[in-house]
């Protein structure tokens, strides 16, 4: 065999004309039909190989230029590796609407929500170069000294080390060898890390009431393998919500040790990847099935909203789609046969988007929220990250700075720590740990007064209505400095479980909610914008429950009940009906004065917690209680 030199144009194109190779075998029904528009969003499996299939993909597309603006074509290849944000990216659906062909590509179709699939025309998954695409990729180059063997040897090598192994004057058998020592060298080096010990809910922090159900659950779990107890006397499943970043995925793991039994992990997602319904409702009886096969066993279904309501009305071939999808669901969660030895475990961290009926006994029959951690859980889940570290002092410094902190965040931090110890050479301390948290910044005295006086005007509102149970009321002294970091400040405060609620037991909790913007009102004649702006703001909730009085609960003009749809369905019943809005807007406004004017009987109160808030920070809800006498039928007050 000759040893030829390779020209550099072909061994720089190797990996590029692999990858062509591999999008071509995917992307076949269009590739034959140039003139096709469509949308293509395809899983790369590996991701650090995205700059060849890029570049063979605008190949592929015959687009110009790889630095011409995106929007300027008409055939588009990008990527999406962060759906999380993708609200915030109104440009890529605007550029894909408008381009007539479009290569979008994903790390893992499981993360392509379903409201972005409806974009695509087709979802593929692009695997690694086989020798198939070696052979035919050198063909195409006309590398004459490719044989099969050097073939199966490059399918097993990185496309980037294939490129720094070709180069201008180096025969294709020198860099065969080359890439063959390369690959004994990272052989030796390699260090199996030791297996993680397993972590159960015995070891975990800030899970509350979830924790207490999982480790119920094992009890039951086992008495039932030892024949103590039928299954029936095994709790079905559960619906576990939280925050974004709050542990939903780590509970279900440490669940599953917890009980010592395997845990099958599914999502509609990865259901819905598999292709259309049919393929769809396969994939997801085949992990119901392998769960069962694995019996005893915990089903995890992560992103459990995303199955959706049929209580939510859509357009028709959506909604039918919807109504099988959660019909086959009901009847895996709940077939005639049973699921003995099957827990199912739904995450979500929006429970009203759920059909009810998935929640009923028997299935998901109880929900039980995971909240963001409290003073205490914070520091215990920092320690069990940091396991191994002896950290020296009380934490204070770490505790102030991470409210309103998901579990998530912790675990960034400690990670950020141990890195930054290691760098040192030094051991790791509370005050290393404070250099790798988010910079923050002191608020200014106008900037706590104002927070002081909308704090102080929830709670001293929520003592006196008695419209919720005030636990604490406080306010931060800093912020971060790119504006993030949790709360600023808050009234910490649980509804009052009444069975039955009548119209003052509404407006007396609408009226608390105001009572932040209608104590800075009264201060200072004004209020700021940190009333509004989010689902979950003061705004936002006493306008869906006034909301509620007028169209839920038959308090308003009419006994008409209209529940309204969507994934905000109160703000859909007023986007279309410009009488309730007003209506709403009337309440608000009387509920409002009425804040004002209770406020401004109790002004003295008010300024005294206001300057306990500026002084120290946090005050309980005993102390406020001290400071007010409650005053019930507070209607009469109203203005």
């Amino acid at each position: 065999m000759s040893h030829v030199s390779m020209p550099i144009s072909k061994s720089l194109m190797l990996p590029v004309t692999v990858a062509m190779c591999g999008l071509r075998s995917v992307l076949r029904p269009f590739v034959r039909r140039p003139d096709t528009s469509f949308v293509a969003i395809l899983a790369l499996r590996e991701w650090d190989a995205l700059p060849y299939y890029k570049t063979a993909a605008r190949e592929l597309l015959s687009i110009k230029s790889s630095r011409m603006a995106e929007w300027e074509n008409s055939q588009v290849v990008t990527t999406i590796e962060d759906f999380e944000h993708m609200r915030f990216k109104l440009e890529v659906f605007d550029l894909v609407r408008a381009a007539t062909q479009v290569v979008v590509f994903v790390p893992n179709l499981d993360d392509v929500p379903l409201k972005i699939r409806t974009l695509a025309d087709f979802f593929g998954v692009i695997n690694p170069p086989t020798v198939g695409h070696y052979l035919a990729a050198a063909r195409a180059l006309d590398l004459a000294d490719m044989t099969r063997s050097h073939a199966e040897f490059l399918a097993e090598q990185p496309l980037e080390s294939i490129k720094l192994a070709f180069r201008k004057g180096r025969p294709l058998i020198n860099s065969i060898r080359r890439l063959k020592r390369q690959a004994m060298l990272e052989a030796e080096a390699t260090v199996v890390p030791p297996s993680k010990p397993a972590v159960t809910l015995n070891d975990m922090h800030g899970y509350g009431l979830a924790k207490d159900w999982g480790l119920r659950l094992a009890e039951d779990i086992s008495a039932w393998q030892q024949g103590v107890i039928a299954w029936e006397d095994v709790d079905r499943g559960a619906l576990i919500y939280g925050p974004p970043g709050c542990g939903k995925t780590t509970y279900a793991q440490a669940l599953a040790d917890t009980c010592g039994v395997d845990l099958v992990v599914a999502s509609a997602g990865r259901w819905q990847a598999r292709g259309h319904l049919g393929d769809f409702l396969k994939a997801m009886r085949a992990s119901f099935a392998e769960a069962t096969k694995k019996a005893p066993s915990i089903l995890f279904i992560d992103e459990f909203d995303s199955m959706g309501s049929r209580e939510i009305a859509s357009d028709g071939v959506n909604h039918d789609y919807k109504r099988q999808a959660i019909n086959g669901l009901l009847e895996c969660l709940d077939p005639v046969e049973g699921r003995e030895g099957v827990v199912v475990i739904g995450a979500t961290n929006d429970p009203k988007a759920i059909d009810p009926a998935l929640l009923r006994p028997g299935r998901l029959e109880i929900t039980i929220q995971i909240p963001l951690p409290d003073d205490i859980a914070r520091v215990g889940i920092l320690k069990q990250h940091l396991a191994g570290h002896d950290i020296e002092g009380d934490l204070a410094a770490f505790v102030a700075s991470s409210r309103g902190w998901s579990g998530a965040d912790i675990m960034k931090v400690a990670r950020d720590g141990r890195r930054l110890a290691r760098a040192r050479g030094v051991p790791l301390t509370e005050r290393l740990l404070m250099e790798v948290m988010p910079a923050r910044r002191a608020l200014s005295a106008v900037e706590l007064r104002r927070m002081a006086v909308h704090e102080a005007g929830h709670a001293i509102l929520c003592v006196l209505l008695s419209s919720d149970v005030l636990h604490h009321v406080y306010i931060e002294q800093s912020i971060t400095q790119n504006g993030g970091g949790g709360l600023l400040g808050a009234a910490a405060c649980s509804p009052i479980d009444d069975v039955i609620k009548t119209i003052e037991s509404y407006e007396d909790r609408i009226a608390m909610m105001l009572g932040g913007i209608a104590a800075e009102t009264l201060v200072f004649g004004n209020h700021s914008d940190g009333a509004g702006g989010v689902a979950r703001s003061d705004l936002a909730i006493a306008s869906d429950l006034a909301t509620k009085i007028e169209r839920h609960f038959g308090f308003g003009e009419s006994l008409l009940v209209d529940i309204g749809n969507g994934a905000r369905p109160l703000e859909s019943l007023r986007a279309r009906d410009a009488g309730l809005r007003d209506r709403v807007d009337e309440r608000l406004k009387d509920q409002f004065d009425r804040a004002t004017s209770i406020l401004a009987k109790h002004r003295p109160n008010l300024e005294c917690l206001v300057d306990w808030l500026m002084t120290r920070g946090r005050v309980e809800g005993d102390e406020v209680r001290q400071l007010v006498k409650p005053v019930k039928n507070t209607a009469s007050v109203s203005t």
